[in-house]
């Protein structure tokens, strides 16, 4: 039983860490220290999707799913549980470059009002001339 809590905790997690790349870079407009721990995932998932390596965190949950007595899914996480789900079968890919589109444009955002906070407060945003 607590294997299976485990594994859905796990499971659970992994959409957080999900959903926390595509919005994080938005939120750090709000609270910039975020930035670091966000920067921390995007490279991350960028390594996972450009390496085609199998994420630690899907092997945990798999793990808790065979020692609570599961079968465990073959594929991914996101394969598993949000393709033809969220998005039709096959699509990841393209929701993929729109997710990392989202961080571009997060990080863009997030530049400018750093460089508007540092202006009203009178910080140098430059070199001085």
């Amino acid at each position: 039983m607590i294997w299976r809590v485990l594994a859905d905790a796990v499971m659970v997690l992994h959409g957080a860490l999900l959903l926390f790349f595509v919005v994080g870079g938005f939120l750090a407009w709000r609270w910039p220290r975020l930035i670091w721990f966000h920067l921390a995932i995007v490279v991350w998932n960028l390594v996972i999707t450009l390496v085609d390596f199998g994420c630690p965190v899907t092997a945990t949950e798999k793990y808790f799913r065979r020692l609570g007595g599961e079968t465990v899914y073959q594929s991914g996480y996101i394969h598993h549980y949000l393709e033809g789900h969220l998005w039709p079968e096959g699509s990841t890919p393209v929701v993929e470059q729109v997710g990392f589109a989202l961080v571009l444009i997060a990080y863009a955002g997030y530049f400018v009002v750093l460089h508007r906070r540092r202006k009203l407060r009178g910080e140098s945003v430059g070199p001085r001339t």
